[in-house]
């Protein structure tokens, strides 16, 4: 039984591929590709070109080479080649921009040397180990200072290693400034292009590889991700520019990729259908592995050039076969199949089109056709993706509105208990913070001021009361509950504005014993974060140094130092020049200091002799906000 043909649909179809193919190829294409740059600026002519073979790729080899004259283009088969090639020309005036040239050379590598200075030498020369910076397309600036008033030389180095034409085509050479507007667009599409394309279809190809592992029929997914992948493989092979193999692993690499573009998008568009051929699949990997097998034996067991040139042949017979397949394949299921989805079907001809312009141009290269359509096409793969994701799921997300505003009331209510339970859990904190910090205060009330008021009662009840051990038990009490204060007013201040504070307390109080204080502190200083405890114990041992400097050492001064230890420590250190009769662990004030030094985390430090006086020190790692 024949199918009907549903020229309705068919024509649509045709109408839709017309259009787009318009809209890419006159607004797309032509204005980011092949864009009439202008007239070029005016070329510096060339005023000879000579050519000699090199044993190596230096420009000592070069100067001591016989150069033979030449007319460009000029080309050399079929073995690997280094050669010098020598361009003069000649300036009656020197462009204050200098020149900018574009080389137009078909290479592995290459070095280029202005008036004997190197201006191009980029990767390896080395044949059986070099690189393919030559196969990259750029504008170079031959400076002014390198440039002379009459005759001036270009020497090119070459090696072709692996592919057998060594093609040399006259460069573009004239005044920087107007070559590098006139080459820009060009060079971009050369150049950037590829790397933005490899990017975009790198990310499809990961979404695609993603869908084959979560659809029932992973066959368009995977097709998807080939054809991405191919295409990313093929934008590397123009900007990795040192792969890990020669210059013949280089030519396969070249048709491998460039061949199974055409077969993966054909076996895509079939599995797009929805309805595969079940036997085109198969057909077209087995006849791509067949050609790719016999492109490799010819590469490397059948001499130069027909090495190379068969292989040329197979594939652009390749790419045309190919192209013509994949339009048929789409014309064919728009003729017999119901379809809607004819915005991507025509976005996706474009590859095939693409395909089919690159054979054209290698058939007949004198159409003026230039290579790389498909490359440039490719992006709008992911386009038709995009319109086809879009296209299918806007029903789906009007449909869901209201469950989307059902959701989002739901969310916005949880939203505002869960702010009003993370209130209450504040307030709760807040509340077990103030409480352990009364319990703080009261704690050092009782041990503190308690015990010494007390000791004082007790005293004066039994008659033991001196005026001047009271005046002195009062004054340490006094002394406790401005260190408590003090401590307390440091919450939400630096260690730095707490030192400040007191200093501001002992300093009455040394000059009325006759000591003259000096306080020492570096400027731009870390120090560490203490909360209120750590302060008032911190304070404590500052005030027994103090104390025992006024009571005991006999000194008629007093030095405070707060300087950087390290990058991360502070040291305090409280030095007189009186007796030095002090020992480190003898009586209970040292005991004490070198006890709250621990509890603080510093190091308690105490030298004195008889020279120097006495000297105590702590030094104060660092402590971040959180730890305190």
């Amino acid at each position: 039984m024949v199918a009907r043909v549903n020229w309705r649909q068919l024509a649509k179809l045709v109408a839709m591929i017309c259009l787009v193919q318009a809209i890419y190829w006159l607004l797309i294409e032509k204005p980011l590709f092949r864009a009439d740059p202008g007239n070029a600026p005016p070329a510096v002519e060339l005023t000879g070109v000579q050519v000699a073979r090199l044993s190596e790729p230096t420009l000592a080899a070069a100067n001591r080479a016989r150069f033979e004259d030449v007319e460009l283009p000029w080309t050399h088969c079929c073995d690997t080649a280094i050669f010098a090639v020598r361009m003069t020309f000649r300036l009656d005036d020197l462009p204050p921009t200098g020149l900018g040239m574009v080389s137009l050379l078909q290479v592995d590598n290459y070095r280029l040397y202005a008036n004997g200075s190197l201006l191009v030498g980029e990767g390896r020369m080395e044949p059986g180990n070099g690189t393919f910076h030559g196969q990259k397309t750029f504008l170079t600036r031959i400076p002014a200072g390198l440039l002379q008033r009459g005759n001036n030389t270009l020497t090119y180095i070459t090696l072709r290693d692996g592919y057998p034409y060594t093609d040399i085509f006259p460069p573009r050479l004239g005044e920087y400034e107007a070559m590098r507007a006139h080459a820009a667009g060009r060079l971009w599409a050369l150049n950037d292009f590829p790397r933005y394309g490899a990017g975009l279809l790198g990310l499809l190809g990961l979404l695609a590889t993603v869908m084959v592992f979560r659809s029932d029929d992973g066959r368009f997914a995977g097709w998807l991700s080939a054809l991405c992948g191919a295409f990313v493989a093929n934008y590397l092979y123009m900007v990795q520019l040192d792969p890990p193999y020669d210059g013949w692993g280089r030519m396969l690499a070249f048709f491998a990729v460039n061949m199974f573009i055409p077969t993966a998008l054909l076996c895509f568009i079939d599995a797009w259908t929805r309805k595969p051929v079940r036997w085109l699949m198969p057909l077209a990997i087995a006849f791509y592995t067949l050609v790719i097998s016999f492109v490799a034996w010819r590469l490397f067991a059948t001499p130069m050039p027909d090495a190379f040139d068969v292989p040329t042949v197979v594939w652009v017979w390749v790419l045309a076969a190919f192209s013509s397949a994949t339009l048929a394949r789409l014309l064919w299921h728009f003729a017999r199949e119901p379809e809607d989805r004819l915005l991507e079907s025509a976005l996706m001809t474009v590859l095939a089109v693409a395909t089919l312009l690159d054979a054209l141009g290698g058939w007949f290269p004198d159409f003026g056709l230039r290579e790389g359509y498909l490359n440039n096409a490719a992006p709008f793969l992911m386009l038709a993706m995009l319109t086809a994701f879009l296209s299918r799921n806007f029903r789906l997300f009007q449909s869901q509105a209201a469950l989307n505003a059902l959701l989002q009331e739901t969310v916005t209510q949880r939203e505002a208990e869960l702010a009003q339970a993370h209130a209450r859990e504040q307030d709760l904190v807040r509340q077990q913070a103030h409480d352990a910090e009364r319990r703080r205060i009261m704690q050092d009330i009782h041990d503190g001021l308690g015990s010494q008021l007390m000791s004082m009662l007790l005293s004066a009840r039994l008659g033991e009361a001196e005026p001047a051990k009271v005046a002195e038990g009062l004054q340490a009490v006094i002394d406790e509950m401005r260190l408590m204060v003090d401590s307390m007013d440091s919450v939400g201040e630096s260690l730095e504005s707490a030192l400040a504070t007191f200093r501001a307390r002992m300093q009455p109080r040394i000059s009325a014993a006759g000591l003259r204080l000096e306080w020492h502190q570096d400027d731009g200083l870390r120090f560490p974060d203490y909360g209120p405890r750590d302060v008032l114990q911190l304070f404590r041992i500052l005030q027994e140094a103090v104390t025992n400097a006024l009571k005991h050492s006999g000194a008629t001064a007093l030095a405070v130092t707060v300087a950087s230890q390290t990058d991360s420590t502070i040291q305090i250190a409280i030095t007189d020049n009186g007796r030095g009769n002090a020992q480190a662990g003898v009586g209970r004030g040292m005991a004490n200091m070198n006890r709250r030094a621990e509890a603080i985390g510093a190091t308690f430090a105490l030298t004195s002799d008889p020279a120097h006086g006495t000297r105590i020190s702590l030094c104060l790692p660092e402590r971040t906000s959180e730890l305190t």
